[in-house]
């Protein structure tokens, strides 16, 4: 009987070790999951403050404009974010509140077999308790072996149930953990619930508002359609200014190229669009390319409200803004506009709609800056990454920066190099 108690017994601890091992490497991937969406819905919260903060300042120059519902737009969209981050967690979290109350099923189980275990041996003790008898079972052996066979068994015995006691102890101690751990999900749980119906409360204030200033601004519709129509032609300019700025630069480059080029016996690319790189400049653009999607923001602190490409306008329908050839960044009022990487600075201009701009080359990339007030560099000064350009414009009717990058005459999206 012994044996078969002790067979069962040492089945049932393996099983249960064996879920208690993995168990743990479960638990750090779970937590390591639980922290990255708990630091995403806190950015998603703290870019709602600054977004805030944003519409505050923007009004303070001019009540209802495209600007102020650019920023309000955002907003929203930033909360939709964050709810549906919120229902991850409360669907993670519903899920694991099951398996935990199955895991918890699962480990009583087996706490009621130890314990039934353990109940029976002592049973089985308590009716056999006279040491004589024990004693006499030993003596009555007929040989030496058979003694210590019959003396083992009544060692592994005691043994046996030092065991399955020690095991109850255990096992008792991690239910009580598994339990405290469940009540902590399900307090998590409530708590993200009732801050997903507050946060959709808000959500439906933001697009009343939203839909109030479209709305405001769809009666003046003559008014924007014509600044529309100003708006496409700054843009037009400032595309062909950094053209011709880009081809520029090219083309100077392409001379040095060829003048290394016929001292080495060497031979150039024929086409003017081409960027012919000399061996510094050449070093300078696999550094740069080597950092997509890594490349620092050009202000500390700030969130695209307009993205790479055409976009609808915002309240007369069928209509498109100009064509955005970069990413427009809101930051803070003053904020300084810094390099994203080591470069020189080719060109500094005044464009209509677009402040004071600054195009710096970092080998076949270049890096366009604009809506600056105070500009900090000169032409043909080597800047290193972090280098302060220049401020952000406080008189335009919002504190943001326009910010593109190219590669030879190539846009590029920005948002796919810069940090995420």
């Amino acid at each position: 009987m012994v044996s078969r108690i002790k067979t069962y017994f040492c089945v049932l601890i393996a099983s249960a070790g064996l879920f208690f091992l993995a168990a743990p490497q479960i638990a750090h991937a779970q937590n390591k999951t639980i922290e990255s969406k708990k630091k995403e819905a806190g950015k998603l919260q703290d870019d709602i403050k600054f977004l805030d903060k944003q519409i505050s300042e923007t009004k303070k120059q001019r009540q209802n404009t495209l600007s102020e519902l650019k920023l309000l737009n955002k907003k929203v969209e930033t909360r939709k974010r964050l709810i549906d981050r919120l229902e991850e967690d409360i669907n993670r979290q519903g899920m694991q509140i099951s398996d935990k109350t199955k895991a918890l099923e699962i480990m009583n189980a087996k706490l009621d077999s130890l314990k039934a275990s353990y109940r029976r041996m002592v049973i089985k003790a308590y009716r056999n308790r006279d040491s004589r008898k024990w004693f006499m079972y030993i003596i009555a052996s007929e040989n030496v072996e058979q003694g210590y066979r019959r003396w083992s068994y009544l060692k592994k015995y005691s043994s046996s149930l030092s065991s399955l006691a020690a095991a109850i102890k255990e096992e008792s101690r991690k239910i009580e953990a598994e339990r405290s751990e469940l009540s902590h999900l399900q307090a998590e749980n409530i708590k993200d619930q009732h801050e997903k119906t507050e946060e959709y409360n808000r959500l439906k204030q933001d697009q009343d508002k939203s839909k109030a200033y479209a709305n405001t601004l769809a009666r003046q519709q003559k008014k924007y359609t014509q600044e529309l129509q100003k708006k496409k032609q700054q843009a037009d300019r400032l595309n062909k200014e950094i053209e011709k700025l880009i081809s520029q630069a090219i083309a100077a480059e392409r001379k040095k190229a060829e003048s290394s080029s016929k001292k080495s016996g060497g031979k150039t690319a024929s086409s003017s669009k081409t960027y012919a790189e000399t061996p510094e400049s050449a070093k300078l653009s696999g550094s740069f390319e080597s950092n997509k999607g890594n490349l620092p923001w050009p202000v500390k602190r700030g969130m695209i409200v307009e993205g790479f490409g055409e976009h609808p306008h915002p309240t007369i329908k069928g209509v498109k803004l100009p064509f955005n050839n970069g990413v427009n960044i809101a930051a803070p009022k003053g904020s300084q506009v810094l390099c994203v990487f080591e470069g020189v600075v080719k060109q500094i201009l005044v464009i209509p709609g677009y402040s004071n701009c600054v195009l710096v080359e970092h080998g076949k990339f270049f890096t366009f800056y604009c809506k600056l007030g105070k500009v900090s560099v000169k032409n043909g000064q080597k800047i290193s990454q972090g280098t302060v350009i220049g401020t952000i414009d406080s008189s335009q009717e919002s504190s943001e920066i326009h910010f593109e990058l190219w590669m030879g005459t190539q846009k590029q999206n920005p948002e796919n190099w810069l940090k995420k």
